[in-house]
């Protein structure tokens, strides 16, 4: 997803609208582009932007500034955007909060965060939420022990998957938390995907 390049085109829109305008429209124009900038900001500091709730505030920013006639725009739709910028700024602020408590659970790791926010919205699993945290995090031990000592074995994705499943199988027996084969599958996914995806430079979070 390309936000922040798409965003600093609504920015750039932003200040093209108001080049020969009063001044209080200018200081309005101001306001709306400071609001602007801080909802971008804090969506480009996000880490999660597969969340149904990230996608949902995301397309309500586009759809702020998805107008061809924007050089148009009246004093009052300024103050209805920015209005409606602050509504989407404190969602993602809070949304962000969230995400930030559930990361340092993982010691600070994004992609076991991510991990965990994707099994509960998936749903099969019905175990509280801090034994899917400690089941996580003994995967994530084992898993960073490997990956430390040899973290070419990412680059054979087949070989990092298979040894991926039997720890993923194995701290989940020992948590005692059933797990169906394709519940093993798609957690396993999951999780060699992150890795992956790091390894290669993906993510930047």
């Amino acid at each position: 997803m390309r936000m922040p390049c798409l965003l600093n085109v609504a920015l750039e829109n932003v200040i093209f609208m108001f080049r020969k305008v009063s001044e209080e429209e200018m200081v309005i124009a101001d306001r709306l582009k400071d609001m602007l900038r801080k909802a971008r900001e804090a969506l480009g500091s996000n880490f999660d932007q597969k969340d149904p709730e990230f996608v949902t505030l995301y397309d309500e920013l586009k759809r702020l500034f998805d107008k061809k006639n924007l050089d148009e725009i009246s004093q009052e739709e300024m103050k209805q955007n920015i209005a409606a910028l602050q509504q989407v700024f404190d969602k993602v602020a809070e949304l962000n909060r969230k995400n930030n408590l559930l990361k340092a659970k993982y010691e600070s790791d994004a992609k076991y965060a991510r991990t965990h926010k994707r099994i509960l919205e998936q749903g099969n699993i019905s175990k509280q939420e801090s034994e899917i945290c400690d089941t996580l995090l003994d995967i994530k031990r084992q898993s960073d022990e490997k990956v430390l000592i040899n973290t070419r074995m990412l680059n054979n994705e087949s070989y990092f998957e298979k040894m991926l499943m039997q720890m993923v199988v194995g701290s989940f027996e020992k948590s005692k938390i059933n797990l169906e084969p394709e519940s093993a599958t798609y957690i396993n996914n999951l999780i060699a995907k992150e890795y992956i995806n790091e390894y290669q430079g993906r993510y930047t979070w």
